[in-house]
């Protein structure tokens, strides 16, 4: 059993780590929620990604709340609001 656990363990932390020469993909990720996790990029800016783990929105935002009924809120240019699975604001 506990081999079990560690091989799906490394695969999940390489995922969220990414590998020592490239750095981290990812400095936080939330989880997942209505199918996407809100996820900070190394850059700093939070966006979303599905569970193949490719972005759906892009990292653009300030700050990021997982999605709830279809809806997420988040923090562009110092202001909240709510955006759809699309990005589109809401």
């Amino acid at each position: 059993m506990r081999r079990h656990i560690a091989m799906l363990a490394v695969p999940l932390f390489l995922a969220i780590s990414g590998c020592e020469s490239t750095g981290p993909r990812y400095r936080n990720v939330q989880a997942y929620s209505d199918g996407l996790a809100a996820v900070q990029h190394a850059n700093g800016r939070w966006g979303f990604i599905n569970e193949q783990q490719n972005w759906v929105i892009a990292p653009k935002y300030e700050d990021a709340k997982p999605f709830q009924n279809g809806k997420a809120a988040v923090r562009q240019g110092g202001k909240w609001g709510f955006i759809n699975r699309r990005g589109e604001w809401q």
